[in-house]
């Protein structure tokens, strides 16, 4: 991922939560800082000391990267999508023209048994034709 550091921090190294303050120097009146509680302008190189207007910044630009990206799989979600409803209509397509194939099938077998019948039911009245006259 990124780097730890970006955007607006909420603990120190030294494991202290960060604390939010408002600067009173003349270089940088009013301006707002994100700071560990315990650190001081000697060891500010190990506690947390970052300025607020810069760490909206990175979290903005962070925030930019994040919403292409869930743009971008958006977009192939759907792709993937249209590729899977065209599929599915093709599929639905070739189920009817199977279902209209079986159809055929069987109102075919069912005259095969209709002549299969008749030619039994021929068979069974000659049978009993022969047996009472001879």
């Amino acid at each position: 991922m990124g780097d730890r550091r970006r955007g607006i921090p909420t603990t120190c190294r030294c494991g202290e939560a960060v604390r939010m303050g408002t600067s009173r120097t003349a270089k940088n009146p009013g301006r707002l800082f994100h700071s560990c509680p315990n650190g001081s302008d000697e060891d500010r190189w190990y506690h947390t000391f970052k300025w607020t207007d810069e760490s909206m910044v990175e979290e903005i630009e962070d925030l930019k990267l994040k919403v292409n990206n869930v743009e971008e799989d958006s977009i192939s979600l759907q792709k993937s999508f249209n590729a899977c409803e065209s599929e599915v209509e093709t599929l639905q397509m070739e189920t009817r023209v199977c279902e209209a194939v079986v159809e055929k099938e069987l109102q075919e077998c069912k005259m095969e048994l209709r002549s299969l019948k008749n030619m039994i039911g021929c068979v069974v009245v000659m049978m009993l034709v022969y047996f009472f006259l001879f």
